[in-house]
């Protein structure tokens, strides 16, 4: 049979290659034979054609769905990491819901952060001021209460809600967080406690009256045969011991206080129940300033680091002979 095709022709009328120029027009083939190189030349050019264009189709069509769906309206926050995959720590998760409350002014959690703060104070300073008045202020503590006593001023320092206790102290008519008139309720400095072994006297009140730039410790003394007597059976009598400090800033150091002596004075306040304020003069000396070579006001060797402070309490921890002293804001010291 004649087998009509399209090929591509050479000098001799044949196809050597499927590249070359294609025939004008059909050829005709005596054989079936001599037309099926160039048949199966022609199909594999057809499926080739076919299978491009379908790949092509299947590009374009992708291409068309990627641009869409970049269109496609927002997938609201919540659903997208409802569907996702990634996983949030939990403390970043904390940590920046609880930076965005603080951002957005959660009061409630600040005031109850300030509320829980404030009880735990008043419970410590409480359970210090009971210690004092079962123990006559360290007097007569046990060893046992001495370390509750630690115990609760060191939690005490843990929670000190001011931090530049010493600012107006030098009396530079800046505020003086520090400025009043304070009863000592606790102490465990050796130098004080020693007081209460003296055959002759017994201690009183302790007072730290402090109006800047002056600070000065007041220690009431009672005859210890009067303190054995019931109450009301003799007149009493009462001499007080005054220790004049000038108190002054140290640099860079806030909390601290340092302490330049300048006085001693003991008077007799009361005698046999007559007051002899003002008719007595008192005893008194001033202590000699000893010069420090090369030093200056900040180089005093007095001082005392404030551990706590708030409008009802201090606590201070003396440099030499060491111990600190808790103590209770007044509005006297008058005996």
């Amino acid at each position: 049979p004649t087998v009509t095709a399209t090929a591509t022709k050479t000098s001799q009328g044949r196809s050597p290659h499927p590249k070359t120029k294609p025939l004008e027009g059909p050829g005709n083939y005596a054989t079936l034979q001599e037309a099926l190189p160039h048949i199966v030349i022609i199909k594999q050019q057809s499926t080739c054609t076919s299978g491009f264009c379908k790949s092509l189709w299947i590009v374009c069509f992708l291409t068309i769905m990627c641009v869409c769906s970049s269109f496609s309206p927002a997938t609201p926050m919540r659903d997208s990491c409802r569907s996702s995959n990634v996983n949030i720590p939990r403390d970043f998760v904390a940590r920046y819901f609880s930076t965005t409350n603080i951002i957005e002014g959660d009061d409630a959690v600040i005031e109850e952060s300030d509320a829980t703060l404030s009880a735990e104070r008043d419970k410590l300073k409480r359970s210090l001021i009971a210690l004092g008045a079962s123990f006559d202020r360290g007097f007569g503590a046990s060893p046992s209460s001495r370390k509750e006593a630690d115990r609760i001023v060191d939690d005490l320092e843990k929670v000190n809600p001011t931090v530049d206790a010493a600012q107006g102290i030098s009396g530079d008519g800046s505020p003086a967080p520090l400025e009043g008139i304070w009863r000592m309720v606790w102490t465990d400095a050796q130098d004080v406690l020693s007081l209460a072994a003296s055959p002759l006297s017994t201690v009183g009140a302790i007072y730290q009256v402090i109006e800047p730039p002056i600070a000065t410790n007041i220690i009431d003394l009672i005859p210890r045969a009067q303190a054995l007597l019931p109450p009301g059976f003799a007149p009493p009598t009462l001499v007080r011991a005054e220790v004049t400090t000038r108190a002054s800033l140290r640099s860079n150091m806030p909390m601290r206080v340092g302490l330049t002596f300048e006085s001693v004075k003991l008077k007799p306040v009361e005698i046999f129940g007559f007051s002899t304020m003002n008719t007595l003069p008192p005893l008194s000396f001033d202590l000699p300033r000893i010069p420090i070579p090369g030093g200056d006001s900040e180089s005093s060797p007095g001082y005392f680091d404030v551990a706590y402070l708030d409008d009802e309490m201090l606590v201070i921890r003396q440099n030499a002979p060491g111990g600190y002293f808790a103590l209770i804001k007044v509005p006297s010291y008058n005996p």
